[in-house]
């Protein structure tokens, strides 16, 4: 007996002391409404905290709680902080500080990232850089490798190639918890000997694997799962989350800047009344972020639905970091990590004050104190690494007179279906002038030196009216993407985004009419949220002036995922102008 207990950590040792009331707490926080995520109770109560671990919860009242410091918590409610359980730091287009800075008003505390975007363009160095990049911050990432770099092997080029020898390296770094989204479905349920290699790595080190898989049921998402995917944040379908749940696949719902499902998922959803699932964010722009929130508005997300407050933060909170082995984070009680916030309004879901590990960070929304970033912008080379384009170059060659061509039709949804536009062509081919109204020219530039010229289709239901647009956030290989209705309009696109080092830019008559610079590998500012936000709100008032207006997303991001060849219907690489995702071939451009 004596030796065991000379085993247990001092940490723990004190921990019980101050929880029996032997030594006294560093914190009590006094008549909250506590938020119970283990039996989705809401009820009064008293939280003490000892160091950075919760030490006691009691009634309201029921102890005299001896502390250093207190909070009055009446008139508001206790939960964990929110665990988003898959998201990509790149996305929000700022750095990992930057973003920490961003969410933690909004009570996110811990977060899975799934560093690809810049694994694409970077490859070991971009992933080190986005762990380096969050170390010591005090928002918690953990990280989940890329497992699809690129997305399609041989059907696109990114700027780096991870197989299972780098799944197993970076397996072993600091923070590593999962093998990220295996996107690649088809390569899986195939056996691929790369795919099967990567999944076997992850396995072998015993980490979470997270899926991918659009609208994947039947006998082909049951090979899926038996090769050893453990979620998926990509149900599209009801009926097919309900058959993810069925077959022990953890759907991770999800809501962010780019689509909302849950209209079509939360009724099938809720058929299985005691179901639990995990929540996330996955991509979410800084303008959306501070008008809209980030895990809270998932959590009101599914609330709209009849959710209850209690059983939603359960999700938002306990479901992920229990899912993913962190079994002392997501819950309030005794032993758990101290990562909570106080709400100020259950019914809106609205974070007033934030402690991670016990520390109070966030004070009345605002951030206590300014958070330093790692990275530092002279430690990046411009990553856009084109050759010099012209007009010509989005020109299709074909002979003279009337043809019927295969298009890109870009759904509201931004999903993609095959189209035909009937074009007449002229001594210099098909260019972006001569297509029909409602159509434009879409590109991918190479941008990660590999050469080549630009591939080119007409594409519908973009919107644009005039100019170009352009830009290197371009899901997943993040070649450079221009759609435009002049030829000299996307070659300036191109030259004003190699002059920035990467981002989003629109050009209408050769001059640029607005911009945001992502200079951090085309993807990333330096710059705070508040800062990109402002810039992405005036990048998105030039697109809706000129025409594009997605249903389901905002205008920056309308045509991001167009080069992802993983997505059904149709897409379009730096290989393939014409690419079908669920055949893995390329298609004629011509009728």
């Amino acid at each position: 007996m004596t030796e065991v207990f000379k085993r247990l950590p001092a940490d723990r040792l004190a921990l019980v002391e101050a929880a029996s009331g032997r030594r006294p707490l560093d914190l009590v926080v006094r008549n909250v409404r506590l938020v119970n995520v283990l039996t989705c109770e809401i009820y009064p109560a008293d939280i003490g905290v000892y160091g950075e671990r919760i030490a006691i919860v009691a009634a309201a009242g029921a102890h005299d709680l001896a502390a250093k410091a207190e909070i009055d918590g009446t008139g508001k409610w206790a939960c964990p902080g929110y665990f988003d359980s898959h998201l990509h730091i790149e996305s929000a287009m700022v750095t990992p500080a930057n973003y920490a800075a961003g969410v933690l008003p909004f009570g996110t505390t811990t977060a899975v990232i799934d560093p690809h975007e810049i694994g694409n363009v970077m490859g070991l160095a971009g992933v080190r850089a986005m762990i380096e990049g969050s170390e010591g911050l005090p928002l918690r990432v953990y990280v989940a490798v890329p497992s699809c770099v690129p997305s399609v092997l041989g059907h696109e080029t990114a700027g780096a190639f991870f197989g299972p020898e780098e799944i197993a390296e970076m397996l072993t770094w600091p923070r590593v918890i999962s093998l990220a989204e295996v996107m690649d479905y088809i390569g899986v349920i195939g056996n691929d000997l790369r795919m099967r290699g990567i999944v076997d790595a992850a396995l072998a080190r015993g980490v979470n694997i997270q899926g991918h898989a659009p609208r994947l049921m039947g006998r082909e998402l049951n090979a899926y799962i038996a090769a050893g995917i453990d979620n998926d944040h990509e149900c599209r379908l009801g009926p097919e989350i309900l058959e993810k749940l069925r077959l022990g696949l953890l759907p991770l719902v999800k809501l962010g800047s780019h689509g909302n499902h849950l209209p079509r998922l939360m009724p099938e959803l809720l058929k299985a009344e005691h179901v639990d699932v995990a929540l996330c964010t996955d991509d979410v722009e800084p303008a959306d972020l501070l008008v809209n929130g980030h895990m809270d508005r998932v959590v009101r997300g599914v609330m709209a639905y009849g959710v209850p407050a209690a059983r939603a933060i359960r999700w938002a909170c306990y479901i992920g970091p229990q899912h993913y082995g962190l079994r002392d984070f997501g819950a309030i009680a005794p032993g758990f990590i101290a990562d909570f916030q106080l709400l100020s309004s259950l019914d809106e879901v609205r974070t007033s004050d934030v402690f991670v590990g016990g520390h109070h960070i966030v004070a009345d929304g605002r951030l206590k104190e300014a958070i330093a970033d790692p990275l530092k912008p002279q430690n990046f080379a411009n990553s856009v690494r084109t050759g010099t384009v012209a007009a010509a170059d989005f020109a299709i060659a074909a002979p003279k007179g009337r043809a019927t061509m295969n298009a890109i039709h870009l759904l509201p949804t931004r999903l993609t279906t095959l189209a035909q536009v009937t074009v007449e062509a002229a001594d210099a081919g098909i260019t972006p002038e001569s297509l029909p109204e409602g159509a434009c020219m879409l590109s991918v530039v190479p941008r990660h030196g590999q050469g080549g010229r630009p591939t080119a289709v007409p594409m519908l239901g973009l919107g644009l009216e005039r100019g170009a647009i352009a830009h290197t956030v371009a899901h997943d290989c993040h070649n450079l993407l221009v759609a435009g209705r002049s030829g000299a309009d996307m070659a300036a696109a191109v030259a004003a985004l190699r002059r920035t080092g990467g981002g989003f830019v629109l050009v209408e008559d050769g001059a640029v009419i607005v911009e945001v610079p992502l200079p951090l590998a085309g993807l990333m500012s330096f710059e705070p949220c508040e800062a990109v936000g402002r810039q992405i709100e005036a990048f998105n008032a030039a697109a809706l002036e000129r025409g594009i207006r997605p249903e389901t997303a905002t205008p920056i991001v309308a045509m991001t995922g167009i080069a992802l060849a993983v997505i059904p219907e149709v897409r379009i690489t730096d290989k393939y102008p014409l690419f079908d995702v669920e055949t893995q071939k390329p298609l004629p451009l011509f009728v």
